[in-house]
This record gives structure tokens, C-alpha cells and sequence, in this order.
């Protein structure tokens, strides 16, 4: 079921905010935006929701202490020495190495046909260091790509980790799964299993070579983050990121449920991963949670407009771990969540409550998010003739909700970009057999990167206008 079937009514601001102490001057905030709080009977039936997680505030210099304990599970497949990807990885875990105090353990595993344990998890002091460098320094590459195996080596050592030190595990891999556990879901589920520990795991791409999807699915189950880079020169810069970033963690993980009323329906939530626990009950995982840092995303909800009348839209309940405690969290404030169908002829009352800014905004960010994955996905599987309907079908979806609306949305500065989308398709699909190949590979995993962060980026404010 597209998005773009559906056609948008004007945006009605609803602020609702919550606020958890979880210790003195902690707290997670949630602030709810929702589009609408009037639809047509019989016309358009989706509503939006901007929702907002911050981080509380905490002082940097106390993060940048913390004590971590670090994994790095590294694909040494034969396909690594192609292009120098494991020198660039060996220097940059050799950076990770100088960069951990005293305070903070570190642990190696690298897999190709099967994997290996290099080292558990081992306090960081000099001694250490240069074993661990050394350890490094003599990986070898052969084989083929048995990311499971690494993985469930991974699971283990975490399941038996019971320090109360922060908890991350990075995944670095150049290639496609060809060995071992190869279906996604199962591979998700190792994932998901490891974050019950407590523990977050992000994952990195390197090359082209590598399966974009199934990187930035891992990703998105361990609650972390998903990176990659074609030129290997900065990957030590991200994995110091990681290691920063990692420092900060406030939560490390969180999910969002969110109990439906009658005939609603989630459509999707900016990407995250879904689940449906029961008939009326959908589980976003939403992920670990910085100090200092917002979650923003957005939840897009199928509404039924047969009947007249006021409808619930639903509840949501916020769940997430902190310093190995679970605590909860409801998205509240003094309005409820309801929608209210109302005749064709009232028309003017949505058309009047529009907040310009908001609407536009979650048009040309989280739907075309939503465009960007599809096509990205098209030109993965070579299908060019998809990748443009892809393209054509939002631009349409665009103009009626421009039309709709009366907010110029498709103005010179987004045609200009769905036209560079338009041209990375045609080039991607130009040359030779081989050339097409690496240029698929590159604008898939460009165009899905620009996916991701138009749907959990949306860099605008919400107003409180008519609530």
C-alpha cells in the first residue's frame, strides 16, 4: 500500500509533552505535533504525527568519561583486501585503541567462512593495548561472509558481560551475506537479542559492495545507527564518532507503543522497524536515546472516514532502558488524541487551521523519504522503469497536496532536486554492463543514506497555533 494513494488535508497543530524523571535533573521529554484534528468524510484519510524525544541535558565533560565497553566485529572475507579495506580498518580500530581510558574494556571479533573471538572484553591499560594492537595488526583475509557467525559470538560474550559500563557493539562489513545465517530476519533477530543485554549495536558499510538494506536494518533492531563510505580515508572518523557518541548514551534502547483506536491503522513510523503486538497494539523500536541529542521522526496514521464523529486515535507508551532499569513513559498533555470526521461542505475549517510551515515540511521531508528508499531499492534490483514511477508517482502526490492545500510545495528548489534524482537515475542505468553495476551500487546506497535522513531529520518546529 503506497503512501502517496492517500491525499493530505491541511495540518492542525496538536502539542502534547511529557516529562520522566528518571534521576534528579534527568528526564526524557516527548512532544507530540499532530497534523490534523479534522477529516473529511469520505476524502483523505491519513494523518500525521511529528513525534520528538529529547535526551535530557547532561554535562559533556562527565559523559566523555563514562566507562564503555566496546566491540567491533570486522568482516575479514577475502573481498577486504580489495581497495585496502582492511588497512583502513586496522587503523582505524588501531585509533579506537588509543582512544580508550583506563576505565574501559574492549573486545574483537572478525569473521569471514567463520568467525573468531580475538579477545573478550579486557580492561584497557598499556599492556593490553599493544596486545590488542598486535592482534590486529596479523588479521588475516580469506573466505567467504559469515556475518551470523560473528553475530552469535557477539550475543554470547554480551550475554555474559554483567558490568554496568555502557554497552556498544560495532559492525564493520564490506560485502554480501553468502554464508551461515543468511536470511534478514533471522539476522535481526541475533540483533535484537543482543540489545536485551543492554547492549547497542551499530553498523558501518565499507566499499559498494555491501548489502544497504540489510546494514541499515541491523542497525535500526540493535537501536543504533547505520554509516557507510564508499572512500575508506574517513572511517576512522566515524568510529571515533561512534565511540563519542556511545559516551553519551542516556537510553540504550527505547520502543514506542502505540495502542490504536478503532479502525486506525499505522502505515509507517519515518522507517523504524514495526511489530504488531496484538489486534490493536504496534511497537516502533525507536532506538538508544543521547544525552543532549533529539530522536525526531514521524508516524503516519490510516484513518477511517465512513462515519461522522469524534474518534480516538489512540495512546502511546514510551519504554526504555536506562543504566540497566526499564522505565516508562506516556505521551500526554491537555488535549486528547482524536480526530474528528466532519461533512464534505466544512471544507473551509481544515483549509484555515493549515500551518504552512509543518505541512510543507512533512511533504518534502518525510514523504520523499519515503520515494527516496523506494527508488533506491529499484535501482539496487535494476529495475530503471520502477525507480522513475517511484519518482513520478510522488511528484503527482505532491501536486495534489499542494493543490489541496493551497501551500506551494514543488517550488524551484524541490524541483531541482526530484530532477537530480531523476538524473542519478538515468546515469546509474548508462554505460557498460560492468560500469552500470558499480554506479547502481553507489546511487542505491546514496539515495537510501538521503532516505534515512529526510525522515528522521525533519528540522522544523512545531506551532501550537488553534490548540
Amino acid at each position: 500500500m503506497s503512501l502517496f494513494n492517500y491525499p493530505v488535508i491541511g495540518f492542525f497543530i496538536a502539542l502534547l509533552a511529557v516529562n520522566v524523571n528518571v534521576n534528579a535533573g534527568e528526564a526524557i521529554k516527548i512532544t507530540g505535533a499532530l497534523s490534523q484534528t479534522k477529516l473529511l468524510q469520505q476524502g483523505a484519510n491519513v494523518v500525521y504525527m511529528d513525534v520528538i524525544i529529547k535526551g535530557p541535558k547532561k554535562m559533556r565533560q562527565k559523559t566523555m568519561t563514562r566507562a564503555t565497553d566496546m566491540m567491533i566485529v570486522l568482516d575479514r572475507s577475502a573481498s577486504m583486501v580489495s581497495d585496502n579495506k582492511m588497512l583502513f580498518a586496522k587503523k582505524a580500530i588501531q585509533d579506537v585503541l588509543a582512544r580508550l581510558n583506563p576505565q574501559d574494556r574492549f573486545s574483537l571479533i572478525s569473521f569471514s567462512s567463520t568467525s573468531v573471538v580475538h579477545s573478550k572484553l579486557v580492561n584497557m591499560n598499556a599492556d593490553t593495548r599493544d596486545m590488542l594492537s598486535h592482534v590486529v595488526k596479523n588479521i588475516g583475509t580469506d573466505g567467504s561472509t559469515n556475518m551470523g557467525d560473528g553475530l552469535l559470538n557477539a550475543l554470547s560474550l554480551m550475554s555474559d558481560n554483567e558490568s554496568t559500563h555502557l554497552k556498544k557493539i560495532l559492525l564493520l562489513s564490506d560485502g554480501q551475506v553468502n554464508q551461515g545465517i543468511e536470511a534478514p530476519a533471522k539476522l535481526a533477530e541475533i540483533v535484537t537479542k543482543i540489545t536485551k543485554t543492554g547492549t547497542v549495536v551499530s553498523t558501518i558499510g565499507m566499499g559498494l559492495g555491501f548489502n544497504e538494506s540489510l546494514l541499515a536494518s541491523l542497525a535500526d533492531y540493535g537501536m543504533g545507527h547505520y554509516s557507510y563510505l564508499e572512500k575508506l580515508s574517513g572511517l576512522g572518523d566515524i568510529l571515533e564518532k561512534d565511540l563519542t557518541d556511545t559516551r553519551t548514551i542516556f537510553a540504550t534502547g527505547s520502543t514506542l507503543d502505540i495502542t490504536l483506536g478503532k479502525g486506525m491503522m499505522v502505515i509507517d513510523a519515518s522507517g523504524y522497524p514495526m511489530t504488531k503486538i496484538d489486534d490493536n497494539t504496534v511497537r516502533v523500536t525507536t532506538g538508544q536515546i543521547l544525552n543532549n541529542s533529539d530522536k525526531h521522526f514521524v508516524i503516519t496514521f490510516n484513518v477511517p472516514v465512513n462515519n461522522l464523529g469524534v474518534m480516538a486515535l489512540g495512546t502511546m507508551e514510551l519504554n526504555y532502558q536506562s543504566e540497566n532499569k526499564s522505565f516508562k513513559s506516556h505521551l500526554s498533555g491537555d488535549k486528547p488524541l482524536d480526530i474528528t470526521i466532519v461533512e464534505p461542505h466544512r471544507r473551509d475549517e481544515l483549509t484555515n487551521s493549515i500551518n504552512k510551515a509543518v505541512y510543507k515540511k512533512a511533504w518534502i521531508s518525510n514523504n520523499a523519504g519515503i520515494m527516496n528508499k523506494s527508488v533506491s531499492q529499484s535501482i539496487r534490483l535494476g529495475n530503471k522503469a520502477q525507480a522513475k514511477k517511484s519518482l513520478a508517482d510522488y511528484e503527482a502526490a505532491l501536486n495534489k497536496a499542494e493543490k489541496e492545500g493551497g501551500i506551494i510545495l514543488n517550488d524551484v528548489k524541490n524541483k531541482a532536486e526530484l530532477q537530480k534524482i531523476s538524473d542519478e537515475i538515468d546515469e546509474a542505468f548508462e554505460g557498460s554492463e560492468n560500469s552500470q553495476a558499480v554506479k547502481r551500487n553507489r546511487a542505491s546506497k546514496s539515495i537510501q543514506m538521503k532516505s534515512i535522513k529526510k525522515q528522521r531529520s525533519l528540522n522544523f518546529k512545531s506551532s501550537p497555533d488553534n490548540f
